[in-house]
């Protein structure tokens, strides 16, 4: 890895830091969502995604670590994880699946756009190795974020044929 002298390599480090963060609330959602989908038919989706998700986490972790980042095995960590999927559900009180689904897409594009912007700098920066790692938690994103936009067409495409067959008042 041919890395110039003046990266400021505790700075990303650190925004790695909250990557792992952010990675591991994907990958709590996405086990959420998993044990209570939106729809039935998009139980194997959820599971597919928190698994990805861990892997994506693990990558951001590897990366992170080459900048500095030490990690941490916290013993707390089972009892963040149920807090993380109790305020998880309390938040989906009151939200449709549609609702739900448009949320999940928002925080894949998020994703999308950020690892799109770190591919980019890292490959500027001479990182090769951390381009091509998160190049290929891109491409994961971008199927999952089509997966569930097909999703969200097939069951909006229902809500209507629903709204239909509902007799005018």
């Amino acid at each position: 890895m041919a890395i110039a002298s003046t990266i400021n390599r505790a700075w990303i480090s650190a925004e790695f830091s909250k990557g792992i963060e952010s990675e591991q609330a994907m990958v709590d959602e996405a086990k959420s969502r998993a044990e209570a989908p939106p729809d039935p038919t998009m139980a194997v989706l959820y599971n597919e995604i928190a698994a990805a998700d861990e892997r994506h986490r693990l990558i951001i972790e590897t990366i992170a670590t080459r900048y500095g980042y030490t990690p941490s095995r916290s013993v707390a960590s089972g009892i963040g994880e149920t807090l993380g999927r109790l305020k998880e559900k309390v938040s989906e009180i009151g939200m449709s699946p549609l609702e739900r689904i448009g949320h999940d897409l928002a925080a894949r594009a998020n994703a999308i756009h950020w690892s799109t912007a770190w591919v980019q700098a890292f490959q500027s920066i001479g990182d090769a190795e951390g381009a091509r790692e998160l190049a290929a938690v891109l491409t994961e994103e971008k199927a999952h974020r089509d997966a569930l936009q097909e999703g969200l067409n097939r069951l909006l495409l229902q809500r209507l044929a629903e709204e239909s067959e509902t007799p005018a008042k």
